[in-house]
C-alpha cells in the first residue's frame, strides 16, 4: 500500500486544499490512503470520511498533529482529539489509549516544533525520516539516523499545506486495505519510504501567500 500519511487541509488554518480536494488529488496521483493531519484537529479528517463514506478506491485514515508541550505529534488511527499542550508522554499515552499509533513528523525543524533532541528516549510507534520539504536536510538525516539506532519504524510524507505537494514523499506499507492493517504494519515496521523534494516554486508560492495572509 502506497500512502501519504501527513497531509494538511484548510482546517489547519495554514493549508489551501479542502478535504475533498485532497482526497480526490490522492486517488488521481493512485494512492492507496491518506490521512489528513491537521494541527489539533480531526475536522479535516471526519470531513473527508463524511463526503467519501462509501468509497472503496482509497482508505481515509482518521488523523491529527498534535502540539504538544515539547512539539508535534500526528497521532494515526485515532476518532476523538486530543487536547494540545499535554506532555509528549501523556499525548503518547492517550493517542494509545484511542486506539491509534504515535509518529514524530520532522522531529529535528525546531522552527516547524519538532521535538528535536527530546524525542532521542521517547517511546514512539514511528517517526518521520522523509518529510517531503526537507528532502536533503537534517531532519531527515538525523531521523534517519535515530530509527536505525533504536530499530525504529520510519515514514515518509508530504507534510502538503496544498494540492500540489500531496505525494512528494510516501510510505510503502504491507497491509491489507484497512485503517487496521495500514496501521498494524506501521507498527511492526513493514515499511519503506521513498519520494522526492516539494517543488520550490510551489512552496515559495505558499510561502508569500502566508505573508499577504498575514498582512
Amino acid at each position: 500500500m502506497i500512502i501519504d500519511p501527513h497531509i494538511h487541509s484548510i482546517y489547519s488554518g495554514d493549508a489551501t486544499g479542502t478535504p475533498e480536494e485532497i482526497v480526490k488529488k490522492a486517488m488521481e496521483i493512485g494512492l492507496d490512503a491518506i490521512a489528513i493531519a491537521d494541527h489539533n484537529t480531526l475536522k479535516g479528517s471526519m470531513a473527508a470520511l463524511n463526503i467519501f463514506k462509501d468509497l472503496e478506491e482509497i482508505v481515509i485514515i482518521p488523523a491529527m498533529e498534535i502540539s504538544s508541550s515539547k512539539g508535534h505529534i500526528v497521532a494515526l488511527g485515532i476518532i476523538e482529539e486530543i487536547k494540545k499542550g499535554l506532555s509528549p508522554e501523556e499525548t503518547i499515552d492517550l493517542i494509545r489509549e484511542s486506539g491509534g499509533i504515535a509518529i514524530i513528523p520532522h522531529p529535528y525543524v525546531k522552527y516547524r516544533d519538532g521535538l528535536c533532541e527530546y524525542v532521542n528516549n521517547l517511546d514512539i510507534d514511528a517517526i518521520e525520516t522523509l518529510n517531503s520539504r526537507y528532502i536533503f536536510g537534517y531532519s531527515n538525516w538525523r531521523a534517519k539516523k535515530l530509527a536505525e539506532e533504536r530499530n525504529i519504524p520510519e515514514i515518509g510524507s508530504s507534510d502538503a499545506h496544498f494540492l500540489g505537494g500531496i505525494g512528494s514523499c510516501v510510505t510503502d506499507v504491507e497491509a491489507d486495505f484497512t485503517v487496521e492493517s495500514i496501521l498494524k504494519g506501521i507498527k511492526n515496521g513493514k515499511t519503506s519510504v521513498f519520494g522526492s523534494r516539494t517543488p520550490l516554486p510551489l512552496i515559495l508560492k505558499e510561502v508569500i501567500n502566508k505573508k499577504i495572509k498575514k498582512l
